[in-house]
């Protein structure tokens, strides 16, 4: 049970977003809120484990990509990079009131993620280029996330300039 409510959970986040809840997630497990709580004490422990699950799935997935090298896995990659950015918006933290050692965890492992996607970038790039992609993708996602915007045009582009 304690896996299905995770697994719903990432899903409910990525389809609701901000009307997620957990009132949501037990009525769609067809399970009571106290069933939840006996598994996760509160929502700060119910999104750890969420999050948790979501970036040892969404690393993996990376980690696949990269070794394939090619223009569909570079398309692929920077939307599992968009997937994770749109997952720890400042309004899901905000709206949950998600803690600080949550928050630092997850742009912890945005990171990791970052770095993964870009160890299939030429590995010869500067440091200040490497940190003005960083900027640049960084920021065309936190806005496409901010105004709701499909991502796709956006992550097209954005493979024929980085690779």
């Amino acid at each position: 049970m304690r896996d299905r409510i995770i697994n719903e959970s990432i899903e409910s986040l990525r389809r609701e977003g901000l009307r997620f809840s957990v009132d949501t997630l037990a009525e769609r497990l067809a399970v009571s809120k106290k069933t939840i709580y006996k598994y996760f004490p509160n929502k700060e422990a119910l999104a750890l484990a969420l999050y948790q699950k979501y970036y040892a799935d969404i690393k993996a997935q990376a980690s696949r990509l990269t070794a394939e090298n090619s223009p569909s896995s570079h398309l692929k990659l920077l939307t599992l990079y968009f997937d994770a950015k749109s997952m720890t918006s400042s309004d899901i933290f905000n709206k949950y009131m998600l803690n600080e050692a949550l928050y630092a965890y997850t742009t912890e492992q945005n990171d990791i993620l970052w770095n993964i996607l870009l160890s299939s970038l030429k590995s010869d790039l500067p440091e200040r280029e490497k940190a003005s992609l960083y900027m640049i993708v960084n920021g065309s996602f936190e806005k496409l996330c901010k105004e709701k915007i499909a991502p796709n045009g956006v992550i097209d582009k954005l493979v024929t300039v980085l690779w």
